[in-house]
């Protein structure tokens, strides 16, 4: 066995077509919409955060005065327009945008407090009914600290017998199938503290909920671990969506991230 530490990437987010934004703005508001998108363009550090304002400029046509009767003055900034989207709790416009990460050297632990946060996210997790494991990499919890020695013996008995199980199946002589029906029963051994990967995708406004869920002072010490790192990419990466996030340290070096608009 090996011990390891869990790892956070963002792989993907959402990206905008600049032709057909452009086209479709040509089209909704002519020369002021126009305007409005170079400005907003220049100035955006982020696809995702270009996307939700224009969803929510959209809804009321509020790319510049005089698309809309109704509308005698704008936000000028995307800041001050995304702060009052976020201060008034309209969260709808934060679910066009998504982020995918990877998360790797997660524990089953982690994976099923993840999965219970099902409203608009996708996850693709490996699967140990087919992948057979070689070696059991383990997160050493704080709760453990003064004890790896003895967690690294218990690891590494169910490890060794693990593997004497799986050397009593002749292994060369099996198809896929009757492969991928051993490895299953022999994952039941294996503890939920193994490592493990999974692919997360979610949009924005359940990121920010399970940022603040999740790095809470009482959330498990993993899931708080992992989803710290995920504030510190959010705050940097689309600091306009995630403005209103302030942290807390934490003795275990991770933080409370909380933010001021809670109902978003």
């Amino acid at each position: 066995m090996k011990f390891v530490q869990p790892q956070v990437y963002l792989i993907a987010e959402s990206r905008v077509d600049p032709a057909q934004l452009k086209e479709m703005m040509g089209a909704l508001g002519e020369k002021t919409a126009l305007d409005w998108l170079s400005k907003a363009e220049s100035a955006s550090k982020s696809d995702g955060e270009l996307l939700t304002e224009v969803a929510g400029r959209i809804c009321y046509k509020s790319f510049g005065v005089g698309l809309n009767p109704n509308v005698t003055k704008i936000r000028g900034t995307s800041r001050e327009y995304l702060e009052n989207t976020l201060a008034k709790g309209d969260g709808s416009i934060f679910e066009h945008s998504t982020c995918t990460f990877a998360f790797l050297n997660v524990s089953r632990v982690f994976t099923h407090e993840l999965v219970r946060h099902r409203v608009g996210v996708a996850i693709s997790q490996e699967s140990l009914r087919y992948v057979r494991p070689t070696s059991l990499g383990f997160w050493l919890p704080p709760e453990f600290e003064g004890k790896k020695k003895e967690v690294k013996a218990i690891v590494e008995n169910i490890e060794d017998n693990y593997a004497s199980l799986e050397k009593a199946y002749d292994w060369n002589r099996m198809n896929f199938d009757a492969k991928k029906r051993i490895t299953s029963a022999l994952r039941r051994i294996a503890p939920d503290g193994m490592a493990t990967s999974i692919i997360w995708t979610a949009n924005h406004r359940t990121i920010r909920h399970v940022i603040a869920m999740r790095t809470a002072e009482s959330a498990e010490a993993e899931i708080r671990y992992v989803f710290d790192k995920v504030a510190r990419m959010m705050k940097e990466r689309f600091p306009l969506i995630y403005q209103d996030f302030e942290s807390i340290d934490l003795p275990d070096k991770t933080k409370v991230w909380r933010p001021k608009y809670v109902k978003v």
